[in-house]
């Protein structure tokens, strides 16, 4: 079996990459930017393959206010440029929690991903990615990375605390990646649902929550600061129900440890 894997070298696709070469049977074809950039058609890339995991994509909620046009023509016109490079293979999509309730550009392109991909590949599954955190902190996403970030500077900016949530900040699940590479490495090899799938740990926590464990678990590392709403923020981001090919082996705690 080859398999197809966009993104390889983010913080995701490196432990994706790493968890399928090991697997008797896969070979792994990586492609990251400097291989290819999907925003354009691909003319050198062998089209044989049998299962596509797509994660190459631009995903920062804020950017993608700034820049809505950018974040459509990766995450929605790259998909399909991928989608028509293999189109004979199983496609496992990677989008976003977000989605369930769209409020900004990043979470609307991604749901135009998951149109496209519907429409056009006869096997597919769509993964929605919740907050994901934890392990080696390279290339790191969303809040996790704002926490080591903050770690460096000193002190971390929770933007917005009067949402209509237990403490005013804002609600999200949060997955540790391990088990989100674990649920995706298990789909590679079952046929395609033609479902979305949520990918979380099935437990939700506010930002201040998660910061709070986060100070507790690694030390007083930096100060909290407050800060208005920011644009494109979800109130509540949180798992409708578990994928069943997640099983989740970690907690908050876990996700947090630096």
């Amino acid at each position: 079996m080859i398999v197809a894997v966009t993104g390889a070298n983010g913080y995701i696709g490196t432990e994706v990459v790493k968890l399928l070469s090991a697997k008797k049977g896969i070979t792994v074809l990586p492609l990251d930017l400097e291989d290819w950039d999907i925003r354009r058609p691909a003319t050198d890339i062998d089209p044989n393959v049998d299962v596509v995991v797509h994660l190459a994509a631009l995903v920062k909620v804020g950017e993608s206010v700034k820049r809505p046009t950018a974040y459509f023509y990766t995450n929605l016109v790259g998909t399909k440029n991928v989608i028509e490079k293999f189109p004979n293979a199983k496609f496992l999509l990677a989008s976003t929690g977000a989605a369930y309730d769209p409020t900004s550009p990043y979470a609307l392109s991604k749901l135009a991903a998951e149109q496209i991909v519907q429409e056009l590949c006869p096997d597919y599954t769509i993964f929605r990615f919740f907050n994901v955190g934890g392990r080696e902190p390279t290339n790191p996403e969303g809040l996790y990375k704002a926490t080591i970030e903050a770690s460096i500077r000193g002190t971390f900016t929770i933007f917005g605390n009067d949402y209509d949530t237990d403490d005013g900040t804002c609600v999200r699940d949060y997955v540790h990646v391990d088990d989100l590479c674990a649920a995706l490495v298990a789909a590679v090899g079952q046929p395609g649902t033609k479902n979305i799938e949520p990918i979380g740990s099935g437990k939700s926590y506010t930002v201040k929550q998660y910061i709070d464990a986060f100070l507790q678990v690694n030390g007083k590392l930096f100060d909290i600061e407050l800060g208005p709403r920011r644009s494109g923020d979800n109130e509540k981001s949180e798992v409708p129900f578990l994928s069943r090919f997640v099983v989740p082996t970690k907690n908050i705690n876990d996700i947090v440890r630096l």
